[in-house]
């Protein structure tokens, strides 16, 4: 009886939900319209697309959400009222305070462009606050969330006012951290977004000090051909006729270029004066023009004694040549000196920085005592010249040192008076017009190969083969591996295997004496390939390259002569024996 008690119950129940479905759908319209209905819900205002565009301000932005996500105290109060508190000790000058509740709204609500805002202002107001904002690194990493966040407030707006608010205080953000040029570029964007009259202010007061304007002007009057060069804050206008935008008194065929982020003025004399204008308007590759023209008064002095080698040549023949050549500007006398490396010093110096380049004085110093020698050391007068234009004079060396003994020389040159670079005490570190060399009339040539290193020696007066002149193979480690001398054809050969020689006892040098007369080749250096000019050769032969003559048989014909290669020589071969 009670189980169909319950079934009756359930029969029932399935009746009465029946019954009100069927009058439901029977029901009119005035019936339908009094049925509660659920509030509509209003489609969110789609974002305007945004033309200020910065991916990394952007992906910051996601990791700031995140984080703020994370670092949220629970239990959470509503977006609005956390916000409003943050603001309210923003308005009693507590950043600090009102930071944890900016943080908090963001994280109920990333969607509300004015939380993010919120928190961008106290972030950079704590952020810039020596007392209160902690260490330098956590100040640091306040600012930065400052700019996210300031961009994610411009990326989550919807209006175009509530942009411009976000952009202006980015901008503001930036120029608290000495970051101009995106500040300026914020500012822009924010007053094409709404022109605001305090933000336009801002902007032009950062646009003034800090936009792009001319920083330094520099006067090369040391060059052969003078000019003057005004160094600008941005690169300039690429493609672009600078010529209008430049003027010059005083100079009737003067030339404008531009590169990067100067001007030059070329075609300039010197010991003369100019007037330069450069004129408003001058573009750059920023968007922004030079503000106002501005004026320039320029004076073009002499140019300062000086003194330089022809080259880094280090060879130098014994005939045909008068002496060292000096090319000096406005310099009357120079001081000049010769060291001299000894002969069993030459491979350190040849691998060391210092070889083939400019020294300094203290460097010199150090080679003439420690390393070297000092052999003369005098003065030199130079030619007449014209003022301001170079003289070429020639140092005799021989005449001077007299026997050159075997080493390697340096010869450094300064204009008199201005003190010599290995003196006790005024070495200094500038550097020094210097030029290393050795006097020789031996040309050398090395080959190294399987069959050992063959070198042929030669005049470099006339090109013949010089016979009888020392050679001598040194290590890496300075060792003298091995001597010998020349023969008729100017050929010295050493064993092969000193060519294998590994690490130390590795070939690195061949010297060449021949009586006073001394020369030296560097093995270390690139050889020469002459594989892209055709001369490619042919294969480097094995330990033996045999000629082998097989008579065609039965055949009247002269012998021909074949390479003992395999493809020939066993063609050959099997034709001799198919014959017989």
């Amino acid at each position: 009886m009670a189980g169909s008690s319950r079934l009756g119950r359930r029969i029932g129940l399935c009746a009465a939900l029946l019954t009100a479905g069927l009058l439901a759908g029977t029901a009119g319209p005035a019936a339908a319209q009094a049925q509660p209905t659920p509030a509509a819900r209003v489609a969110p205002k789609a974002a305007s697309q945004k033309t200020f565009v910065r991916e990394a301000l952007a992906s910051s932005g996601v990791r700031l959400e995140s984080a703020l996500k994370a670092e949220a105290a629970k239990p959470l109060k509503p977006a609005a009222q956390a916000r409003a508190e943050g603001e309210a000790r923003m308005e009693a000058d507590d950043a600090k305070g009102a930071l944890a509740p900016l943080a908090a709204s963001v994280a109920v609500d990333p969607a509300d462009a004015r939380n993010w805002l919120a928190f961008a202002r106290a972030a950079d107001a704590l952020g810039n606050d020596e007392q209160r904002g902690g260490d330098y690194a956590a100040r640091y990493r306040l600012r930065e969330r400052a700019l996210a966040a300031a961009y994610q407030a411009y990326l989550r707006a919807k209006a175009a006012p509530d942009e411009a608010e976000a952009l202006a205080f980015l901008a503001e953000a930036y120029g608290n951290q000495s970051e101009w040029r995106p500040a300026l570029e914020a500012y822009r964007a924010s007053l094409a977004l709404a022109d605001d009259a305090e933000v336009r202010q801002a902007y032009e007061e950062v646009r003034a000090e800090h936009g792009f304007r001319i920083l330094d002007y520099k006067v090369d009057s040391d060059a052969a051909a003078p000019r003057v060069c005004f160094q600008f804050s941005e690169t300039l206008a690429p493609k672009t006729d600078f010529a209008p935008f430049v003027a010059v008194s005083g100079a009737a065929n003067a030339a404008v270029t531009a590169e990067g982020q100067q001007v030059c003025v070329e075609g300039l004399k010197h010991s003369q004066r100019y007037a330069f204008v450069l004129r408003e308007g001058l573009p750059s590759s920023v968007g922004e023009t030079l503000l106002k023209s501005v004026d320039y008064e320029v004076y073009v002095r002499d140019r300062a004694p000086q003194v330089r080698f022809t080259g880094r040549n280090y060879v130098l023949p014994r005939t045909g040549q008068a002496g060292v050549p000096l090319v000096s500007v406005n310099a009357g006398k120079l001081d000049v000196e010769v060291l001299r490396i000894g002969d069993r010093g030459l491979l350190p110096a040849l691998r060391s920085e210092e070889f083939l380049s400019q020294l300094n004085g203290s460097t010199a110093r150090t080679i003439a005592d420690q390393k070297g020698v000092q052999v003369w050391k005098g003065s030199l007068e130079t030619a007449k010249a014209e003022p301001n234009q170079e003289v070429v004079t020639a140092f005799p060396v021989l005449e001077a040192v007299g026997k050159l003994e075997p080493g390697l020389y340096i010869m450094m040159a300064r204009p008199s008076g201005s003190g010599s670079p290995t003196d006790e005490g005024e070495g200094g570190y500038e550097q020094q017009a210097t030029q290393w060399f050795v006097v020789s009339d031996l040309g050398l040539t090395a080959f190294k190969g399987r069959d050992g290193v063959h070198v042929l020696a030669r005049s470099l007066a006339s090109a013949e083969a010089v016979a009888g002149a020392e050679i001598r193979l040194v290590a890496r480690n300075n060792e003298v591996l091995a001597t010998r001398r020349t023969d008729a054809a100017g050929h010295a050969a050493f064993d092969p295997g000193l060519a294998r020689g590994e690490g130390g006892i590795a070939p690195g040098l061949v010297v060449a004496q021949l009586g006073d007369d001394y020369g030296f080749l560097d093995l270390a250096q690139t050889a020469f390939d002459l594989t892209d000019r055709g001369v490619k050769g042919r294969p480097a032969p094995g330990a033996v390259d045999a000629y082998v003559v097989f008579p065609s048989a039965g055949s009247t014909a002269p012998a021909r002569r074949c390479s003992s290669r395999p493809s020939c020589g066993t063609r050959r071969a099997r034709r001799s024996r198919g014959s017989r």
